[in-house]
């Protein structure tokens, strides 16, 4: 969780200090105003990383030579600070100690929903794999290292196959499949979890017309090969076709998470809309699974959230803040909330951007 927030040469602002309420906290403004800007370095406070942009120079302030953000989190008493200098790497500090990017992640948790995010049922499936990674990198060390095991065993046996020569390839592919099925038993047991959140939050929602489709769809969580096969054997029978492919066609590098409407695909019959709504629901569960089960109050950003939702569905997002206990911190170009409703909601702080410069 952040309470203070400190910005010096980030994007359009020069100097910005912002006290964020531990409920939820509303950002409004036309285009243009940083709104977005103050979600991305909020979200920089938990990855490093921007979700705007792969660039981080590009975030620096015309005309200025590096950039400063400082966090503060009441609970844990720990502050943070980044800077990324144009001409150095990006440094991260916690209590004025310099840190990794993997503990930063633990100790600033959060999940971001933006563009990309919302329709994330029709990505590709490394991005919502991805997605289900991030909540167990936070949660889980053990399956942190299973994860880098998994993916340097997966180079050597790939290395192996572009080589062209297989002759040593038995043993990686007994180890390819002894890490492969703990990795999967990890993100299986985590899906599993969301997906009982994920029914808990939709029959909790106030149902309408426009909330149906939610309570058919299927969410299925595939490891990346069929499970009734033993994935060494899987392993051993595909040599022949990975090595003209001169690569690992079967594991858990191929998971993904399939979501379906009798049988098809949910992207083939759901609009944005409803896709964008799913989206926040199943990032929704997979954070009240990190605060139920693991004890971690992850923050939720979610950047537009007006975008693609009509009145009804937006509605419905409303509602589902009755339900989360976590930070929320999301914006929007217009003001949704009048007083009445602000009333209704723990915590509630709105911010009209315009005025915090």
């Amino acid at each position: 969780m952040i309470n203070d927030l400190t910005l010096n040469n980030f994007r359009c602002f020069s100097s910005l200090k912002i006290k964020l309420s531990p409920g939820i906290n509303f950002f409004y403004g036309k285009n243009g105003s940083g709104k977005t800007s103050i979600l991305e370095a909020i979200n920089l406070c938990s990855s490093a990383k921007s979700f705007k942009s792969g660039n981080l120079q590009s975030l620096i302030s015309i005309g200025e030579e590096a950039f400063n953000i400082k966090g503060f989190d009441n609970t844990s008493g720990y502050s943070l600070t980044i800077t990324k200098e144009k001409t150095k790497p990006i440094s991260i500090q916690l209590n004025n100690t310099k840190t990794t990017t993997s503990k930063l992640i633990r100790e600033f948790p959060s999940t971001s929903i933006h563009n990309n995010t919302f329709s994330f049922a029709d990505a590709p499936p490394d991005f919502r794999r991805k997605l289900l990674d991030k909540s167990l990198f936070i949660a889980d060390k053990q399956f942190s290292e299973t994860w880098f095991a998994y993916y340097r065993c997966l180079k050597q046996r790939n290395a192996l196959l572009k080589s062209g020569s297989i002759t040593n390839i038995d043993p990686w592919d007994k180890k390819l499949a002894s890490l492969g099925n703990e990795l999967t038993n990890l993100r299986g047991a985590f899906f599993d979890a969301t997906l009982i959140e994920l029914k808990d939050l939709i029959k909790n929602l106030d149902k309408s017309s426009s909330t149906k489709y939610l309570e058919h769809i299927n969410v299925i969580f595939f490891s990346g090969w069929d499970k009734e096969e033993d994935l060494y054997h899987l392993l051993k029978n595909k040599r022949d076709i990975d090595l003209r492919r001169k690569s690992t066609t079967t594991g858990p590098h191929k998971s993904d998470i399939k979501f379906l409407i009798e049988d098809i695909e949910a992207k083939q019959i759901l609009s944005r809309g409803e896709q964008k709504l799913f989206s926040i629901l199943w990032c929704c569960a997979q954070h009240e699974v990190l605060r139920k089960i693991y004890n971690i109050n992850a923050v939720l950003i979610i950047d537009d959230i007006k975008s693609e939702l009509d009145d009804n569905t937006f509605k419905v997002f409303i509602n589902l803040l009755d339900f989360l206990n976590n930070q929320i911190i999301f914006s929007c170009i217009d003001d949704h909330f009048s007083s009445k409703i602000e009333s209704d909601f723990r915590d509630f702080k709105k911010f009209h951007v315009e005025q915090l410069k």
